[in-house]
């Protein structure tokens, strides 16, 4: 694949998937506008959705079948590019999805009987946190794209899943506390 075709499916890539997180998120915050979602509900629905995309992933195996074609292209880019590599990540992003479902449906579990028992937001700190997750995504991802569309060999991508893994749980921890840092200078700036 040449350059200029590697660049443009990128800005495809990031365009759609920018795209999709503003429309979902706008959804997201339509829907909680129109009804009021109790907290076990609400991250009952969460873990359901998460749930059902791990399934997929399992069933879908290998597979580079996609119902938006640009991911197609990619998928399949970066499988001829990673080879055995590419595998395991698929499988990696799976079982971290079924934990992650776990995590919300325990959530779910430990949150149904609490006293504020309806998911309220508040727009301006909603907006902050998207605009702050969509920079980190593409920043995440533009990181990826470097690693990736540099590379060479199959050889260049050793043990690059649990060294993603790894970089992953870092800029986890990381990210977690920046996201707390801005709920208190929020909290703190609305008293």
């Amino acid at each position: 694949m040449e350059l200029t075709d590697i660049k443009e499916m990128r800005r495809k890539q990031i365009g759609i998937t920018n795209f999709l997180i503003i429309v979902l998120s706008a959804l997201f915050f339509i829907l909680l506008t129109i009804v009021d979602i109790p907290f076990p509900v609400f991250y009952f629905i969460v873990g359901a959705f998460i749930l059902l995309q791990a399934v997929f992933r399992f069933l879908k195996g290998a597979s580079t079948k996609s119902v938006i074609p640009a991911f197609e292209k990619v998928a399949n880019y970066e499988r001829q590019k990673m080879g055995r590599e590419w595998d395991k990540q698929r499988k990696m992003v799976a079982i971290w999805s079924l934990v992650l479902s776990g995590f919300m449906f325990w959530q779910s579990y430990i949150t149904r009987d609490s006293a504020d028992d309806v998911f309220k937001i508040d727009f301006i700190f909603m907006l902050i946190i998207a605009l702050v997750t969509i920079g980190l995504i593409n920043i995440c991802l533009i990181l990826r794209f470097r690693n990736i569309d540099r590379s060479i060999s199959e050889l260049d991508f050793s043990g690059y899943t649990w060294k993603s893994n790894l970089l992953g749980a870092f800029m986890g921890v990381v990210i977690a506390f920046i996201f707390f840092a801005i709920t208190m200078v929020y909290i703190l700036y609305t008293i």
